[in-house]
């Protein structure tokens, strides 16, 4: 019994056996288009439109209760529908493919001299027809996996098995907090400033003293005494110290933020370029497959004399390029997840495939919003700020330090001689006669003018350098929009009308080559450009404290 394979496009013909060689012919013309090599826009990979993100398609399934009617009979049939979305397959604007499982009364053996199929008017047509006349019984599973085999889209899932899983932006940034050496170090500083302020407001101990005078006179032992001093802090200076450290305390925690948002921004910055580089490999992995699909059906078709030799030469060079262009990236790939672990704080990282679309969340954002949110939070000028705060109070610590400290002192005592027992006390006060803390006090205002100065700097730093990365996210911005909006759309439709010509033999293959490898080039420059724009809005989200002041 011969199965019968139905697959439900525009115009869905019924032919002769004689027909089949004429259609297999086609058929491997069309799986030429595939391999042509560059083309690499025949997939989906996952760009934002402007005024939309366009992630990795999902496929779309649905049951269709009731399919068209072959040759006078009327059976209610069960389709099972496999549809691509819209930007997969350079946005292909023909029906989707639907695999019929044929009806039981169909399959008598009065119809062995039929089969049913396709017009292959595209690419996946073309190799799902081909994989049908290979098989004597295919099954609608069979079928199916046919069509989807045909798929360049990266939603499907020979294409991206990672689909749900894998290393995502927030998984590396937690890593990144959680083991990257900078942040500790500067953790370890805000330790260090907040000892420092709580010994700060530490008083002085007592000093217990004993002492014995007189010794051997008149054959005695002398004089014994015992006695407890204490320094008394005066003018406040113990809390005016202990503000002075809580507020390079509080500089450190604003170097602990700023060490995070670096952290944070070099990991962004490599996920965009780890990504990109990611979807390049697949793509080119992709473009091998296809290129040596290509040169078979280039051989095949040389063999019965419909093309030169020439054009399987020129297909052996595409195959060999194709190779080079996968190795490269696959090289480049594994470079990028380098940087990014040493990004991440890790010496390598998970073997998953990193998750994320590289163009999402891209907008026009105005630059008096991104000043005013960059000025009222950045970590810079809050380190500013407390480093301004500390001199402050570091002037007035000199000032207070004028103020003496008073040291009091009381004993008891006893004469061996006499066996009389007697106490003691004493006070003592330093004289600011030629040492008023002058030194200090004119230092502190000078510390004060400076850190005063810094916060000014500091803004016009932080000015011109988003000034620097808003300009190269709105250069990279616009040129990801226009090529994507404008450029890719064009490409992708010349690419289809070439594609129609050269199935009608009006041009050659040289031309379509340049085209694909046109499209494949404007892809690529698309994913560059989001990747460009990404790093720049990496390093605004991040406060710009990767940049030089």
């Amino acid at each position: 019994m011969i199965g019968l394979v139905a697959i439900f496009m525009e115009g869905v013909v019924v032919q002769k056996h004689s027909e089949v060689d004429r259609r297999k012919r086609i058929a491997k013309r069309l799986l030429l288009l595939a391999a042509l090599g560059m083309s690499g826009g025949c997939q989906t990979i996952g760009e934002a439109r402007s005024d939309r993100l366009v992630s990795a398609s999902e496929p779309v399934s649905k049951t269709v209760a009731e399919s068209k009617v072959l040759a006078g009979s009327n059976p209610q049939v069960g389709v099972q529908q496999v549809g691509f979305d819209e930007w997969s397959l350079a946005r292909e604007t023909e029906p989707e493919p639907i695999a019929v499982t044929a009806p039981p009364e169909m399959n008598g053996a009065h119809d062995q001299d039929f089969t049913l199929v396709i017009e292959p008017q595209t690419l996946r047509d073309a190799m799902a027809l081909e994989a049908t006349m290979n098989e004597v019984e295919p099954s609608q599973e069979q079928v199916s996996s046919s069509l989807a085999a045909g798929s360049l889209s990266e939603d499907s899932p020979s294409a991206n098995p990672v689909q749900q899983c894998g290393l995502t932006l927030s998984s590396v940034e937690a890593m990144a907090l959680g083991t990257h050496p900078a942040i500790a170090e500067a953790r370890a500083r805000v330790a260090f400033s907040t000892g420092q302020a709580v010994q700060a407001g530490l008083p002085f101990n007592p000093v217990l003293q004993y002492q014995s005078d007189e010794i051997g006179n008149e054959s005695s032992s002398g004089l014994h005494t015992v006695q407890l001093s204490q320094q008394f802090v005066t003018a406040n200076k113990l809390e005016i110290a202990q503000q002075v450290q809580a507020h390079e305390a509080q500089r450190r925690r604003s170097e602990l933020r700023m060490a995070e948002l670096r952290v944070l921004t070099n990991v962004r910055s490599a996920f965009a370029v780890a990504i990109v580089a990611q979807r390049r490999a697949q793509i080119a992995n992709q473009i091998v497959d296809l290129a040596e699909k290509s040169l078979s059906s280039v051989r095949d078709l040389l063999n019965a004399q419909e093309v030169s030799r020439v054009v399987w030469l020129q297909a052996r060079v595409e195959a060999e390029q194709a190779r080079i262009t996968a190795e490269n990236a696959a090289t480049q790939l594994r470079a990028n997840r380098r940087v990014l672990a040493a990004a991440t704080g890790l010496q390598t990282l998970p073997a998953d495939s990193l998750v994320g679309e590289v163009g999402e969340g891209l907008i026009e954002t105005p630059w008096e919003s991104l000043l005013a949110e960059i000025t009222a939070t950045s970590p810079e000028i809050t380190a500013a700020g407390s480093a301004l705060e500390r001199a402050r109070w570091s002037l007035r610590l000199a000032c207070a330090q004028v103020t003496p400290n008073i040291t009091g002192q009381i004993g008891v005592g006893v004469d061996a001689s006499t066996d009389d027992t007697f106490a003691s006390v004493g006070v003592s006060v330093p004289l600011p006669l030629w040492n008023r803390n002058q030194g200090n006090i004119r230092s502190a205002r000078a510390s004060i003018a400076e850190a005063s100065a810094a916060i000014d700097r500091t803004r016009l730093s932080l000015e011109g350098r988003l000034a620097s990365a808003a300009g190269r996210y709105q250069v990279a911005f616009e040129r990801y929009r226009r090529l994507n909006d404008s450029v890719l759309p064009t490409s992708e439709e010349t690419y289809q009308l070439s594609q129609r010509a050269f199935e009608a033999g009006e041009t050659d293959y040289i031309q379509l080559l340049t085209i694909q490898r046109t499209l494949f080039n404007t892809r690529l420059s698309v994913l560059e450009a989001a990747a460009e724009a990404r790093q720049a809005a990496a390093e605004i989200e991040g406060l710009l404290v990767t940049l030089d002041g």
